[in-house]
């Protein structure tokens, strides 16, 4: 199964028929995060910018300014990070329409270890002027994510995967019903959706009904039709790849819910690890059957 960077590559090339605004800058990982498919069908529209992720953003701002409409792909833990301040400036304050695609996010890089990983990327970008926020968790959310962005006018982070994402149930928006909101409710996104509907399977053997709602946009944060969709929930447990703090979980907090709200993500005070995803997970308790345990620990 292709990872979801190599589905944006082919989806952002079929895209780019019809709209010839499109290019693509790559940080010299086209092969690992996507932009490769790209790069083979429209050579001319693509820009292989080497190890700049700086420079990258700088440029893509400059191209957008002229009318275009730059995709900038790199792995997050390099683009959100080294290019920081640039996409500050020039993307945010300037609110030029360059998407950011940040493939490798979260912590799951298997044997790329710390320095690979973004832990904290949705905080630091959720917090900028104008930009948007997508965390997919299959192929219809990046499908769905990327036609907004081109029919929007604002900067975007696309949050990526390393992993492969099989395709979910229900249908894509900022916020994806797959099972209707009960007494206990599970709110994921990106990879945490993943392990969400592996983890309701978990309980359902052991006779627990849960709700599970995606969340794809975490900025602008759809804070009304997640509470629509929420209900009369009791207890909520948010399950992401990213620290417990900063990032799905402390959006919902400011919703100003009654129920109990949990966190089940990465530890603050961890910064990454060389492994197998299943080591990783097992290691911080977010393997799906330790997230079931922990969810029935809490009833």
């Amino acid at each position: 199964m292709l990872k979801l960077g190599d589905f944006c590559g082919h989806y952002l090339s079929d895209l780019a028929t019809k709209d010839d605004r499109i290019w693509v800058i790559d940080g010299d990982l086209a092969d690992s995060d996507g932009a490769i498919h790209f790069a083979k069908k429209f050579p001319e529209r693509f820009i292989m910018a080497g190890i700049a992720e700086q420079s990258m953003v700088s440029m893509s701002a400059g191209m957008a300014s002229c009318g275009l409409r730059p995709w900038v792909f790199s792995f997050a833990s390099f683009l959100v990070y080294r290019a920081y301040d640039q996409i500050r400036v020039c993307l945010s304050q300037c609110r030029q329409p360059v998407t950011l695609v940040g493939s490798h996010s979260g912590a799951l890089t298997h044997r790329n270890g710390k320095s690979h990983a973004a832990l904290n990327d949705i905080a630091l970008m959720v917090t900028l002027p104008f930009m948007q926020v997508w965390s997919p968790a299959d192929t219809a959310d990046l499908h769905y994510s990327a036609n907004k962005i081109l029919a929007g006018d604002q900067p975007a982070y696309l949050r990526l995967p390393r992993r492969s994402m099989p395709d979910i149930k229900g249908i894509p928006g900022p916020v994806r019903v797959i099972e209707p909101a009960k007494d206990i409710t599970i709110i994921s996104t990106g990879v945490g959706t993943q392990l969400a509907i592996a983890t309701r399977r978990d309980l359902a053997i052991k006779g627990i009904d849960a709700g599970l709602i995606h969340c794809l946009s975490l900025a602008p944060f759809p804070a009304e039709e997640l509470l629509d969709e929420i209900g009369s929930a009791k207890k909520i447990f948010v399950i992401e790849d990213h620290i417990m703090y900063g990032g799905l979980y402390t959006l919902i907090q400011n919703l100003g819910v009654t129920a109990k709200i949990v966190p089940i993500g990465w530890p603050q005070n961890w910064s990454g690890q060389s492994g197998s995803d299943e080591s990783i997970m097992e290691m911080h308790g977010i393997r799906p059957e330790q997230i079931c345990n922990r969810i029935i620990q809490e009833l």
